[in-house]
């Protein structure tokens, strides 16, 4: 018990972003400083629920492809929007973060977003799956027999993945059947629950413009404290 104990603290003090390439900005106190330029003065702090009931243009693409309620960071002063440029507002506010807090999300370093996690998921949420997964056939890498083109031959890590095969198509996983397609998890919001319930994480990092970590910002979807100043473009 008290090593299950000792590595459930170990994997809620997991930091994912402890890396130089990140280039984060941080207090005396080893806490990670991230920036809000709004509009509105006096804001002491930022609650994702009313920030997504009055989210700008530039926001609400990002909505697009996932839509919980969470603030926008920059993490460097000075920084601009890769699409409009500097964020129209007088008003600035830097936040302090653990670091373990927020958690890579494009690099998934935990492997969060795996098929794996998927059929998890859609087996506690999705009628009719759990049934559908109980009757296929499930992969075993350790014995590996399958032909070459086989979905367990083509993915990395595919053991315990359940698989169906189609009289007149090839055969595939159950997570990736045209049944099931309308009912598969958006796979942030899949990621985000998993960082959050194993690790503590209320946010993700990623760069704006793929591949370039000049462009790195931050979205939280918990409340955190606010802290107004001046000067940041």
């Amino acid at each position: 018990m008290k090593f299950i104990l000792e590595w459930r603290k170990f994997l809620k003090e997991q930091n994912f972003i402890d890396d130089p390439k990140y280039n984060l900005q941080y207090d005396e106190e080893g806490d990670i400083i991230l920036y809000h330029v709004s509009s509105t003065s006096g804001i002491e702090e930022f609650d994702p629920d009313i920030a997504a009931a009055g989210a700008k243009n530039y926001t609400t693409r990002e909505y697009i492809t996932w839509n919980r309620p969470r603030v926008f960071f920059f993490t460097k002063c000075g920084q601009e929007d890769t699409g409009i440029g500097q964020i129209p507002g007088q008003c600035f506010y830097k936040i302090k973060i653990p670091a373990e807090k927020l958690y890579p999300v494009m690099e998934d370093p935990a492997q969060l977003s795996s098929l794996q996690n998927k059929q998890e998921w859609m087996i506690e949420n999705v009628p009719g799956f759990k049934e559908a997964f109980d009757k296929a056939e499930k992969c075993d890498t350790v014995n590996n027999n399958y032909y070459r083109m086989h979905p367990c031959r083509q993915n990395e890590n595919s053991q315990g993945l359940a698989w169906i095969s189609r009289r007149f198509g090839t055969d595939l996983f159950l997570v990736n059947s045209p049944k099931f397609h309308s009912q598969k998890p958006n796979v942030y919001e899949m990621v985000a629950k998993l960082a959050e319930e194993r690790y503590g994480v209320i946010g993700f990092i990623y760069p704006q413009e793929a591949g370039n970590l000049d462009t790195l910002i931050a979205t939280i979807w918990r409340p955190v404290k606010a802290y107004e100043f001046s000067d940041f473009y």
